[in-house]
């Protein structure tokens, strides 16, 4: 998916919208009815999902995994990742790490899984 394979970019409505031939404001009228969120929350949705995935999968400071999202730094990604799980990503991370290890051990993934 085009957003996915873009998170560490700038991702406009403009140029989402472009990319699928509509006005900015026609594209996210019509994103927020069929997928019930805005362009925006979306991509801030993939951001934490992805950042939960390298916060998972490797021992990247957060500064370069806020980087790695599309975030402009760490205090950005704190920010957004509290809005969005209720905890810091330092938290987070720990938590996850000293879970006991099982099989079907999945976080939860975002509302929408993909565009």
């Amino acid at each position: 998916m085009y957003v996915d394979q873009h998170l560490g970019e700038s991702l406009l409505i403009r140029d989402l919208a472009q990319l699928i031939g509509l006005s900015p404001g026609h594209f996210a009228r019509a994103f927020r009815r069929s997928t019930g969120l805005a362009p925006r929350g979306f991509v801030l949705e993939r951001r934490v999902a992805r950042a939960k995935q390298l916060m998972r999968t490797t021992d990247l400071p957060l500064s370069e995994i806020a980087l790695a999202c599309g975030l402009s730094d760490q205090a950005h990604l704190s920010r957004i990742f509290r809005r969005y799980t209720g905890n810091t990503p330092n938290a987070w991370r720990r938590e996850w790490h000293d879970r006991p290890s099982s099989a079907g051990r999945r976080d939860n993934e975002p509302r929408v899984a993909s565009l």
